[in-house]
Parts: structure tokens; C-alpha cells; sequence
């Protein structure tokens, strides 16, 4: 009961430091990514009975983790408004993922202090405190993942490939979590038996294909909005859709190592010491029986999966958010891995200098990632929420709005939205992304400026928020008729520009932008 307190202590000490330092930088509390509002505005949708669309009578794939999704649409349901709906439930899910931690801990190491410390590690290690008050999906994730490797160390396949595909419905490069937990448990499996093969395999089959299935029903799509709108151009799985093939050894051999250089940086600047321990836990989850096989295979096997595949952003990108179930891997393993020290280098006092040691490097990424937390929220708020509510208070309403950020203009505004990324609106990648060549602008990610415009021309939206530097030349920006409001951040650490520029296009004006190219 008291280790319990003591964790429950520290997250709400951390949750509220973190509400408080937010507040005080943006004037109100807020959020720190953008990406948050998409999921505010998803689940204010789903408690309005409206159902799971980003714009009225729309079904949506802009979740790209819908299990949390529906989650947040339950305090929403109940009244409670946002913010503070999400961060009801991150403070909820932080509890849940300290709470597998503990037990996880306690029982490879069979010592509730392990446990104890790997709890307090992860609710105060980056990114978990930012994660848990962020309104994302970080949390809940490495929440899952941590209890897909419980689950397996105690040889409850089932249980683990359930685990498994739960995770994969709240990140979707943990799609490929079941097919790790089969491995596993074909190399544990002794003595070997063809009947209980079958059924791991035929199980992670069906955990592999959930994740689709529910973003199927949810939305009408296989996969997430996210895949054709950002990630899916940078791996092995957009060759070989778009027929590329010869792509692909150049990918396999180039990716891992830009990925993973940056991985190791991260979690050297997380905690140094914890990753140098990791693989001594990892040996610990094999020494006891039934044991597991995932931690090294999710701490090493699974970055260069997602690196291969799709990559995207990169480790730091958006504080580690892809990367935390990673994260929490390592953290869990160097703590077990501290109490699996040889004897010499176990007592007393070495483990309460080393012990002091990891809480203090753990504390100061934490204090660090509270500053940024509070810039990040008055990025957001500075930028975008005042952005939305400036539109919201135009004469005759908002509008249609076309944007590059569609979260917290959209969830501000709740007027229909044009994602010019195609995250919401998918019918715009194909004039983002068009089969001539020539035809190709130097927009973000390599979208065509010129189809772009050419889209917008045929939607006609009110109004047009962009960052400038997205669409840089001049043609596709006077096409976009009078700026009537900019911003600009002083001190931009999150949003995707320093400067936002909100247009009033003059549709009725012939624009030459058949004959355009993306040069100034």
C-alpha cells in the first residue's frame, strides 16, 4: 500500500508541476502538439453522437491511434471539456503503465523495491511525464507493450498476443508487436508441440489483423489517414507499393543506422545509465522460467522494423512519441537489470549510490522536459488555438477552412475542415502527389504546389491557413489572394513553422497555375 501511495504521490506531484509550468507560459492550460486537438475534436465528435468524423457526416481515418480515441470520447461524454478531459485520462493511463511496470519489475526480479523503483522510474523518466499530460496516445502504448511482455514472461501467449493487438489499435507500427510475441513463444516453446504452434501462429494472424480491422469499421479504411499523408513515402512498404522495388536493399541498408544513431541519443539523454543496465535485464527475462525473449527484441528488433517500414520524424520527433514504448522497455530493463548485479556489485550501499545516481539523471530529463512542455503549450496556443478563435469570431462564421494544422484550428473553430496534408481529407493526395513527374512542387514532403492550387480552386474553401515556408514560391502563394492575419512565434519549439498566415482567397480571379512551376 505504500509503494503504491508513493507512486501515485509522484504522478500527481509530476502531473500537476507539469499543469502549472503550461499554464503559467500560454496564460490557460492547453496542450502541446497540435496532434492532440485532432484527437479532441475525433472524441468530441464520438460523444456528440456524431460519430468517429473529423468534419460532420465524414468518416475519418485522421487517428492513427483510435483505441485512444475512444477512450478520451469517455470523460468527453461525460461533460467534462478539454483539456482537462485528456488529461484525466493520461494521468489515468500514467497510473496504469507505473502499475505494469511495478509488476512487471517485481515479478522477474522477485523484490517489490525493484518494483518499486522501476514504478517511480517510468511516471518520472522523459517522455512519460510530458506524455502523460500531452493529450497523445504515448502512454497508453507503452502501457500495452509492457504488459504484452508480462503476459508472455508468465507463458500466457493468448494473453500476450491480446496485449499485442491492443497496442498495434494505439500505435500503428505496433502492428508488428504479435508477430514478435509468435517468435517468441516458438523459441520458448519446449518441448515443441505442432498443436500449440498452430494455434500461436493462427493467433497472431488474427492480433496482426485487428489493428485494420477496427480502423475498417471506425473509419471504412484499411489503414490510417496517417500512412498516405505523411509516413507512408520514407520505407520499404511505399516502394513496394508503388512498384519500386529497386528501392528497396538501398532502404534496408541506409535506414537502420540513421534511425537508430539518433535512438541510442535518446536514450542516452533519457537515462544513461538504465540503457547501460538494459541488457543485464534483458539476461534476467531469459534466467527465470518461463521467461521472455521480447525486451531485447523490442529494444533492438523493433526500432529497425519501424525504421525499414515507414519511418517518420525520427526517435526525437514530437518528444519520443513513437519511440516510448522503446523507451519504457529499456527503463524496466535497467531496473531490473540494477538488481541482477553480481553480488559484489549489489550491496547496500553501491545499489543506494547507483539507485540515487539513475533517480537523479531520470529527474533532471524530467525538469527539462517541463520547460519544453510549457513552451510547447504556449507555441500551440499562441499559434493555432488563436488562430482558430480569431476565425470563429469573422463576420458570417469561418467557413470552410483549408489548413496545413487542422487540430486546434479545427477544434476551435468546428467548422468543416480541409487538411491540405490529407490526413482528414484523402482525396487530396492524389493532387499532392501526381503521376507527372513534372508536375511536382517543392511543398512539404515533396508535395506538388501546382495540384495543390489546383484543388483548392475546385473546393473554393473560405479561408486558407498555412505555414509560409511549406509552399515557398511565390506563384502558389499570390494565388492565395490577401494575408489578412499572421503569426509569428518568437520562441517556436513544436509547431511546424515559426510563421502562420491565414488567407482570404479571391476564387473568382483566374490564376495561371496550369502553366506554373514551383519556381519563384
Amino acid at each position: 500500500m505504500r509503494r503504491a501511495a508513493a507512486i501515485t504521490a509522484a504522478i500527481l506531484l509530476i502531473g500537476a508541476l507539469y499543469i502549472l509550468a503550461g499554464r503559467r507560459a500560454a496564460g490557460e492550460a492547453g496542450l502541446p502538439l497540435d496532434d492532440a486537438w485532432i484527437h479532441a475534436r475525433l472524441a468530441r465528435s464520438l460523444a456528440q453522437g456524431r460519430g468517429f468524423g473529423f468534419n460532420p457526416g465524414e468518416h475519418s481515418a485522421a487517428s492513427s491511434a483510435p483505441l485512444w480515441t475512444l477512450l478520451l470520447a469517455v470523460p468527453a461524454a461525460a461533460g467534462l471539456p478539454f483539456p482537462w478531459a485528456a488529461y484525466l485520462v493520461g494521468i489515468g493511463t500514467t497510473a496504469a503503465l507505473a502499475a505494469v511496470a511495478y509488476r512487471l519489475a517485481a515479478r522477474v526480479t522477485s523484490d517489490g523495491e525493484a518494483g518499486l523503483l522501476c514504478g517511480l522510474l517510468i511516471v518520472g523518466t522523459h517522455p512519460f511525464p510530458w506524455a502523460g499530460l500531452s493529450g497523445m496516445e504515448t502512454n497508453l502504448a507503452a502501457t500495452l507493450v509492457l504488459g504484452t511482455i508480462l503476459a508472455a514472461f508468465d507463458g500466457r501467449t493468448g494473453a500476450s498476443l491480446g496485449f499485442a493487438a491492443a497496442a498495434g489499435m494505439v500505435r500503428p507500427e505496433l502492428a508488428a508487436l504479435p508477430t514478435f510475441v509468435l517468435v517468441d513463444s516458438l523459441l520458448r516453446m519446449r518441448p515443441f508441440s505442432k498443436a500449440a504452434a498452430l494455434g500461436s501462429t493462427l493467433g497472431c494472424a488474427g492480433a496482426s489483423f485487428a489493428p485494420f480491422l477496427l480502423d475498417r469499421m471506425l473509419t471504412g479504411l484499411w489503414l490510417p489517414g496517417s500512412f498516405q499523408a505523411k509516413v507512408g513515402r520514407h520505407g520499404v512498404l511505399s516502394a513496394v507499393l508503388e512498384g519500386r522495388t529497386d528501392l528497396v536493399p538501398g532502404i534496408v541498408v541506409s535506414n537502420p543506422s540513421l534511425y537508430l544513431v539518433p535512438l541510442l541519443a535518446a536514450l542516452l539523454r533519457d537515462n544513461g545509465a538504465l540503457l547501460l543496465l538494459a541488457p543485464i535485464g534483458f539476461r534476467r527475462f531469459l534466467e527465470r522460467r518461463p521467461g521472455t525473449h521480447l525486451p531485447w527484441m523490442i529494444g533492438l528488433l523493433l526500432p529497425s522494423v519501424m525504421a525499414i517500414a515507414a519511418p517518420f520524424g525520427g526517435p526525437l520527433f514530437h518528444e519520443q512519441r513513437y519511440i516510448a514504448p522503446i523507451v519504457a522497455t529499456m527503463v524496466v530493463s535497467g531496473g531490473i537489470g540494477l538488481f541482477a548485479l553480481p553480488g559484489r556489485l549489489s550491496g547496500r550501499g553501491i545499489r543506494r549510490a547507483t539507485i540515487g545516481v539513475i533517480v537523479a539523471l531520470s529527474a533532471w530529463g524530467t525538469w527539462a522536459g517541463m520547460d519544453r512542455y510549457a513552451r510547447e503549450v504556449k507555441n500551440i496556443t499562441d499559434m493555432q488555438m488563436h488562430i482558430g478563435r480569431w476565425l470563429r469570431e469573422r463576420p458570417g462564421g469561418p467557413g470552410t477552412i483549408a489548413t496545413n494544422d487542422i487540430g486546434a484550428i479545427g477544434y476551435a473553430t468546428e467548422a468543416p475542415i480541409l487538411d491540405l496534408t490529407g490526413l482528414a481529407s484523402p482525396e487530396i493526395i492524389p493532387y499532392l502527389r501526381p503521376a507527372i513527374p513534372a508536375a511536382a512542387g517543392r511543398g512539404w514532403n515533396g508535395a506538388s504546389e501546382a495540384g495543390l492550387l489546383e484543388f483548392l480552386r475546385a473546393r473554393k474553401p473560405d479561408y486558407v491557413v498555412l505555414f509560409p515556408s511549406w509552399y515557398p514560391s511565390r506563384f502558389f502563394q499570390d494565388a492565395l489572394g490577401e494575408a489578412i492575419l499572421r503569426v509569428d512565434l518568437e520562441d517556436n519549439l513544436i509547431c511546424g513553422d515559426r510563421t502562420m498566415i491565414v488567407y482570404c482567397p479571391g476564387w473568382g480571379a483566374g490564376v495561371p497555375w496550369k502553366d506554373a512551376t514551383s519556381g519563384d
